[in-house]
C-alpha cells in the first residue's frame, strides 16, 4: 500500500489525526497521533475519547538530553531501590518514558485545555530548541513542574527501538516537522483495537493509517 507523506503532513498541520499500526511481532496496536504544534483541546478531547490509551508528548532523545533528561529505566537501572522492576515488557525492548509534567499556568493539569496548554508548551520549548538549546532548557525549567499530567516520551532513534515512539519521530523528520508530536493507543472493550477496526475506522473519518512496515520503506530501512 502507498502511503501518501503529503496528505499526512495535510492532516497533522491542520490539527487532525493520522493513525500509526506498529508491527504484527511487536505490539500489534495502533496509535491516534497528533502533531504537538497543533494540538488544541479538541485533540486531547479526541484522544481521551476516539483512542483512550495514554496520552504521552514525544520527542527525541537528543531534544530530552538538551533538556537534561533521561529515560526512567536508565536513572532506575542506576538505582539499587527501582532496579528490579526494570524489566522488559513482552514486546522485547525497555519502555520510553522519561518525566510527566504539566506547565505551570495550569490548574490540576488534567483537563483537556490543561493538557493541550502543556503539550503546546513543550512544543514551543522544542522549536526553541532549534535557535537557542541554552534558553530552551532554562525555560523548561522554569516553566514546567513535575510530577504531571504529561508523560514525555523519548525516542532512541528508529534503528534502535521500533515502538510508536520512534516511528512517530521518524515520520516528523520525514515530513520536516519538528520532533514533537502526541500519541495515544487506539482501545476497543477489554482489548486494544484490531487493526482491522483501526482500518475500518480511518476509512469512514477519512483519516489517514500507516503500519511500520509501510513508514521503514518510505525511509529506507528494511523491516
Amino acid at each position: 500500500m502507498e502511503i501518501s507523506l503529503e496528505n499526512i503532513k495535510d492532516n497533522l498541520i491542520k490539527g487532525l489525526p493520522i493513525l500509526l499500526y506498529d508491527f504484527d511481532d511487536r505490539e500489534s496496536e495502533v496509535d491516534m497521533v497528533f502533531y504537538g504544534g497543533s494540538v488544541s483541546w479538541k485533540s486531547i478531547y479526541t484522544l481521551r475519547r476516539e483512542a483512550g490509551g495514554l496520552i504521552c508528548y514525544v520527542t527525541g532523545l537528543e531534544e530530552g538530553k538538551s533538556l537534561g533528561l533521561t529515560l526512567l529505566t536508565e536513572e532506575w537501572s542506576n538505582d539499587s531501590r527501582y532496579l528490579k522492576l526494570v524489566k522488559k515488557p513482552v514486546y522485547g525492548d525497555l519502555p520510553a518514558f522519561s518525566i510527566w509534567v504539566n506547565h505551570i499556568t495550569t490548574r490540576t493539569g488534567i483537563s483537556d485545555e490543561d493538557r493541550a496548554r502543556t503539550v503546546r508548551a513543550l512544543h514551543d520549548i522544542v522549536v526553541m530548541m532549534k535557535s537557542d538549546v541554552e534558553r530552551s532548557r532554562e525555560k523548561f525549567w522554569d516553566e514546567f513542574m513535575a510530577p504531571g499530567h504529561v508523560p514525555i516520551l523519548l525516542s532512541r532513534g528508529i534503528r534502535n527501538r521500533r515502538g510508536h515512539t520512534e516511528l512517530v519521530t521518524a515520520l516528523a523528520d520525514v515530513l520536516g516537522l519538528p520532533r514533537s508530536m502526541v500519541i495515544a493507543e487506539m482501545l476497543d472493550k477489554r482489548r486494544s483495537l484490531s487493526l482491522e477496526d483501526a482500518v475500518k475506522y480511518a476509512k469512514v473519518n477519512d483519516f489517514p493509517i500507516i503500519r511500520g512496515k509501510e513508514l521503514l520503506e518510505v525511509i529506507k530501512i528494511v523491516a
